[in-house]
């Protein structure tokens, strides 16, 4: 299988692919890195597009670019040579993928941006894909919660202080705090080079997830969310605090609490 063929097969689905593929990857050590490259730019594209609302109109739009390309450059009548279409073929994919990229990037800055700037940055929105992988790590826990087959009882605020100082925080022992019922923590691991802890709370909707971490605090509050979650990263004044509940969760009410009873302690 030459490459133009490989690339082809690949391009169509990277993760779903035939045994004549998978066995020309595991045979060209090339062709390994390419299918490598081409699986993460298909997550990347598909946890961009699963993030943003698309407009009526606009995959018409994008999917009609290439013809129009091709009717501009070729004459009526014109063949290009093999070398050509291979360059052709090349271009547009990488012309498809950008423009995916940059939908997916704009309307994730529209939908969760902040007044007065551009939104999230790169490193914010790439933070936010660690977080909420994470949560779907700790799914079965969030469901039995969510169905109320969750069987361990109420944490004490003294064994909750426990776990936080692992992220080099502690809630304070309030009365607000002395009344929630958190129903889980322990340490967690979203980012490898920070140490974070991660609570559950029963949330109007199911489990709401607090979780903080002692990485550098983000520039400013921004949302977060997917299909099932939707969440929010505050900063705070030696890390980041993260809230993330089901999709119509109303968090402020969490945020208020646990920004107001949440203390750094490194």
């Amino acid at each position: 299988m030459d490459e133009l063929e490989f690339r082809q097969r690949v391009y169509s689905n990277p993760h779903d692919l035939d045994k004549d593929v998978l066995e020309a990857a595991n045979n060209n050590p090339a062709y390994q890195n390419i299918l490598k490259e081409l699986q993460e730019l298909d997550t990347k594209v598909g946890s961009l597009l699963n993030n943003v609302a698309v407009p009526a109109e606009l995959a018409e739009k994008l999917l009609a670019i290439p013809d129009q390309t091709i009717a501009e450059a070729v004459a009526p009548g014109e063949v290009t040579p093999m070398a050509s279409s291979k360059q052709n073929f090349f271009q547009y994919y990488a012309m498809a993928a950008c423009l995916l990229l940059a939908v997916g990037v704009t309307f994730s800055l529209i939908y969760n941006g902040r007044p007065g700037d551009g939104g999230p940055t790169a490193n914010e929105l790439a933070f936010a894909d660690e977080i909420l992988a994470h949560l779907y790590v700790d799914v079965e826990e969030i469901d039995a919660l969510n169905s109320g087959t969750f069987i361990d009882a109420v944490v004490t605020l003294s064994v909750v202080n426990e776990v936080m100082a692992n992220a080099g925080t502690q809630l304070r022992n309030s009365n607000a705090m002395q009344a929630l019922a958190i129903r889980s923590a322990k340490p967690c691991e979203i980012l490898a080079a920070f140490q974070s802890a991660h609570l559950l709370v029963q949330g109007n909707m199911g489990a709401v997830s607090v979780i903080v971490i002692n990485n550098s605090p983000v520039s400013a509050e921004y949302k977060i969310g997917d299909g099932r979650f939707t969440g929010v990263v505050v900063p705070m004044s030696e890390g980041n605090m993260i809230l993330v509940g089901e999709i119509n969760e109303n968090l402020d009410l969490y945020k208020n609490l646990f920004a107001d009873n949440v203390e750094w302690i490194i």
